[in-house]
């Protein structure tokens, strides 16, 4: 008898008449078969289903999970996650291959053709290219968009971006933001209940810009802070006044942890730690409020900075659930069922297009590998609750955020902002569920440093090393717990900085305290290190850390505590950046046999806001991680503190630790993979949009090599003011994004006084994980201006350019430079994007006869569009019409630009004299922008005589259809 598995009895009835009914008589059988046979067989209804056409694949699967129940409801999920489609989303007839175009390469926007044409009137399929005008896709060419469409073969195809374009557009032509929505869409089917706090969530995890308020795809939220640890001071205020909550004294202060008053120790005197009260806001662990400190203020105690140094802003996440202490939880909703439709999500056509995203090779495929493995980790047993309204509601706008990823996977800056709002519905899923714990969460770091650290595993596993894990609300409260811990039977003097010159320069007070105590020759025994720093003047030596610390193993005397070593971890490479060992690795490979000895003690302190969050920005939290020998009674106290402070600050069970817990547990790969993604792209800037010279730290830094970061200054300053008009570029406090952004005021290494130092500081570019087309127009005239030097030249100019005054002269100069480059193989590649960059920074930056710049981006419009991302052309078109405002073109002679005075003012708008080059410019701006956008700017000017010529004809007819709405 075989034991192969069987599909089960009913099965053909189902297929033939796919139905509840049928789909029920097959979910009986299942239970009918037992396990393990049952379970064999849901994994043979997977790959079954998964050779049927993804349509057909998302409903059959969908039917029968709504039927299963229990373990073999679990193996269902499980196994139809495992299985992927069998073949392409789209799939090609032999018979009728798909049209050859000359230049496809510049269709999907990776090339600029090498003669860009006119948009022809028509396609061969009879498509007005106008009529595709809505759609958000990274490409300028409509008419080789109609081709495609002209093609039956992808008209499905065609129909899903179309309709996906459309939900991006009146998105973004609302005045509120899809945060917004959500909230609005939610809060009354939640109020009242312990649900009500995760929908006001919707829009926070995502650290706040610096920017002005954002509209359309992005993220909002009135109690999010540009950076938690922080810029959290008016946001708590709104929190406390959410809450009801009162401080008995104004001066008392949140914190996050009952434990916070044995840390201050560190940095406040003994008597005045004494004089201070503690005590939780609900039971006796987590938020806590400190009071006493209005008794000490003759002494100007600066207590803010002293206690974010020590990492001891309360968690928001802990804040936002206090709001619905004592009130019901949801009731459930029998009419969802929420694993049926997770298998419909993962099972479905966009969901396949994903996956095949995923295993390409462009900038979207790390991105689109995190968001598969975190939408599938969902089918495990810690996943959806199965009849609650708010998951399925989450799943459906994951599932409408999923259609304009994939729809946007040649328009990146679009696709990034709805992998963004994923996050929150995944937050929310993981939230209402609840099911992760502590030992989750230490079993998935532990599972994700034994991958990092292979050297250390046989030792770990081997219960010889000791390995213990908690949650911090901050990589800073790793570091002060860590340093608290290590010191606190040592005397809070004696610590080490051996590796001061990459330290993190936030616990710059925290460590000169601690290093001038007074105690005049403290005790080797304490060292602060870092993998890679968030200021990267240098690059770390794992080797000399080593050294570093065998040194003061050497000095240590025979019954002494363990030397301790504390590494911030939070930015870790790929072993294939490092030449095939990872830092951590070499370190901990190096030192393994001390630790067992129970001669060391070490300390790893994470930051999750960074890297460890994907990239997304979205958690702010971090890991505190201590290894030592198992059993040595010289490290019981090491290991009782890190519990007690685990325990009080209780976070794992919280809205914060489910999602952490859920980014480790099925991602935890993708976070090297998307720092290796974005490091790519910051080496690219380094090398090619803005090189420096490698001797002058007064122009940056040149250590990229691995590392998502670059640090860069200018030589007449201001740089920050500079940045700050790069609006095609995020403001944030932090890294770690989707998109690239930006931090400002980065102080310089060198030993200038602060006064001195300040016109030097650097911005640090976090880039993100959008095209090399993008990184080329956001950072190549900068770049290149910024040094005096023009493309192709080899060495700076001997003129500086003033950026805080650009003259438009020095932009020409350079875009003249431009076109005489030949034979260099990046500028051909790029030479658009290049112009492009040129024409955005001119538009930010030239001060004075902005009237100019209309011919400088009508031509560029009219010449160089091909290649150039959706994202800057629609801002330079959007740019150039702003410029026409109270304005009415006119053109001053069908062949050119005859010289001729200008014509007689019309009404009291100024006449602008314009070519027919211009013309055409505003024409093909005009196509590139959406409805919405466009409508509003066609109303601010007025087209006069521009003459009979096709392109004339085509703008007069958008202005018309606008302006008439």
């Amino acid at each position: 008898m075989s034991n192969d598995p069987v599909l089960p009895a009913g099965w053909q009835e189902f297929v033939a008449k796919p139905d509840p009914a049928t789909a029920k008589a097959v979910a009986r059988a299942l239970t009918q078969l037992g396990s393990p046979a049952a379970l064999e067989s849901v994994k043979l209804i997977a790959e079954t289903l998964a050779e049927r056409s993804a349509a057909e694949r998302s409903e059959k699967s969908r039917l029968i999970a709504a039927q299963l129940r229990g373990e073999v409801a679990h193996a269902f999920m499980k196994a139809t996650a495992a299985t992927r489609l069998a073949h392409p989303t789209v799939r090609t007839p032999v018979e009728k291959p798909a049209p050859q175009h000359q230049d496809v390469a510049h269709y999907l926007d990776v090339l600029p053709p090498k003669q860009p044409g006119e948009r022809p009137e028509t396609t061969p399929g009879g498509h007005d290219p106008l009529t595709l005008e809505a759609l958000d896709l990274a490409t300028a060419d409509l008419a080789a968009l109609a081709d495609r469409v002209a093609d039956e073969r992808d008209a499905s195809s065609m129909g899903h971006l179309r309709k996906a374009a459309e939900l991006v557009d009146s998105i973004n032509a609302e005045p509120t933001t899809y945060s917004q929505e959500r909230r609005a869409e939610l809060a009354a089917a939640v109020k009242g209940t312990t649900q009500e706090h995760i929908v006001d969530q919707i829009g926070f995890r995502a650290a706040k810009t610096q920017r002005d308020k954002e509209r359309g795809l992005s993220a909002e939220n009135e109690f999010a802070a540009s950076y938690w640890r922080t810029n959290y001071v008016d946001t708590l205020q709104k929190f406390l006044a959410k809450l009801g909550t009162v401080m008995p004294d104004p001066d008392d202060i949140l914190v996050n942890s009952p434990r916070v008053l044995e840390k201050l120790a560190m940095m406040v005197d003994p008597k005045v730690v004494a004089g201070l009260r503690i005590k939780p806001v609900v039971g006796r662990t987590g938020i806590s409020v400190l009071s006493g400190t209005a008794a000490f203020k003759d002494q100007n105690i600066a207590w803010k900075s002293i206690l974010q140094e020590l990492g001891a802003t309360p968690s928001a996440y802990q804040l936002y659930e206090l709001m619905d202490t004592g009130k019901p939880d949801a009731q459930a909703d029998s009419t969802v069922n929420t694993w049926a439709d997770l298998v419909a999500l993962i099972t479905g056509s966009p969901f396949a297009r994903l996956q095949e995203i995923a295993r390409q090779k462009t900038e979207l495929a790390p991105v689109c590998a995190m968001v598969e493995h975190l939408v599938l980790g969902l089918t495990d047993e810690a996943g959806p609750k199965r009849t609650d309204a708010l998951t399925a509601n989450a799943l459906r706008s994951l599932g409408r955020l999923l259609d304009i990823v994939v729809a946007n996977q040649h328009n990146p800056s679009v696709a990034l902002r709805a992998v963004d709002l994923m996050m929150d519905e995944i937050g929310i899923v993981v939230a209402v569920a609840g099911n992760y714990t502590g030992d989750d969460y230490r079993r998935a770091v532990r599972r994700v440093m034994l991958e990092r650290a292979p050297s250390i595993a046989p030792l770990v596993e081997g219960e010889q090393v000791h390995m213990y894990s908690y949650l911090t609300t901050s990589g800073m409260e790793a570091l002060g717990t860590a340093l608290w811990i290590a010191l606190s039977w040592r005397g809070h003097e004696q610590v080490s900085r051996s590796t001061e010159p990459i330290d993190y320069f936030e616990t710059g007070e925290l460590l000169r305290r601690l290093r001038e105590g007074d105690t005049l020759t403290p005790h080797q025994d304490v060292l602060v290190a870092t993998l890679n720093p968030s200021a990267p003047y240098s690059k770390p030596s794992p080797e000399e850390l080593v050294v570093s610390v065998r040194e003061a193993l050497a000095a240590q005397k025979k019954g002494a505590a363990p030397c301790v070593l504390i590494i911030d971890t939070t930015i870790q490479l790929a072993p294939g950046s490092t030449g095939g060992r990872g830092r951590l690795d070499v370190i901990l490979g190096s030192l393994k046999e001390d630790i067992a000895a129970g001669r060391l003690e070490v300390f790893l302190c994470k930051s999750y806001q960074k890297y460890a969050s994907f990239g997304t920005g979205k958690v702010a939290a971090g890991d505190l991680t201590l290894l030592s020998q198992k059993g040595n009674l010289e490290s019981v106290f090491a290991r009782a503190e890190a519990l007690l402070q685990d325990i009080q600050l209780d976070l794992a069970r919280h809205d914060e630790g489910q999602l952490v817990i859920h980014m480790l547990r099925h991602g935890h790969r993708d976070e090297l993979a998307l720092i290796d993604s974005a490091a790519r792209n910051a080496k690219f800037v380094d090398e090619f949009c803005w090189p420096i010279d490698p001797k002058s730290k007064r122009q940056g830094t040149t250590y990229v090599d691995g590392i998502p970061l670059l640090l860069r200054a200018t030589s007449t300053g201001k740089i920050d003011t500079l940045f700050g008009k790069l609006v095609l570029i995020d403001w944030r406090d932090s890294f770690s994004f989707l998109r690239t952004s930006y931090v400002g005021r980065i102080p310089g290494p060198w030993g200038a006084s602060p006064a001195e130092q300040k016109e030097e500081w650097y911005v640090r570019i976090n880039p993100g994980h959008e095209s090399k087309e993008t990184m080329v127009e956001c950072f190549y005239a900068f770049g290149h201006l910024a040094t005096s030097t023009p493309p192709g030249a080899g060495q700076p100019g001997q003129k500086q350019v003033d950026l805080g005054r650009l003259p438009l002269e020095a932009v020409l100069e350079h875009l003249k430079a431009l076109d005489e480059v030949k034979g260099d193989a990046g500028v051909e590649r790029y030479r658009n994007n290049i112009a492009a960059s040129y024409c955005v920074f001119a538009v930010q930056n030239v001060g004075f006869h902005k009237d100019a710049l209309v011919p400088l981006l009508a031509g560029f419009f009219a010449k160089r569009t091909g290649g150039v991302t959706i994202e800057t052309q629609r801002y330079l078109a959007g740019e150039l019409f702003s410029l026409l405002k109270e304005k009415t073109v006119d053109v001053v002679h069908d062949t050119g630009p005859a010289k001729l005075p200008p014509p007689p003012a019309s009404g009291k708008k100024k006449v602008l004299s314009v070519d027919l080059t211009t013309v055409a410019g505003l024409c093909r701006a005009a196509a590139v922008l959406p409805a919405w956008r466009f409508t509003a700017l066609a109303k601010e000017f007025e087209l006069g005589q521009i003459g009979v010529s096709a392109e004339a004809k085509r703008l007069s007819a958008l202005v018309d259809k606008a302006v008439k709405g």
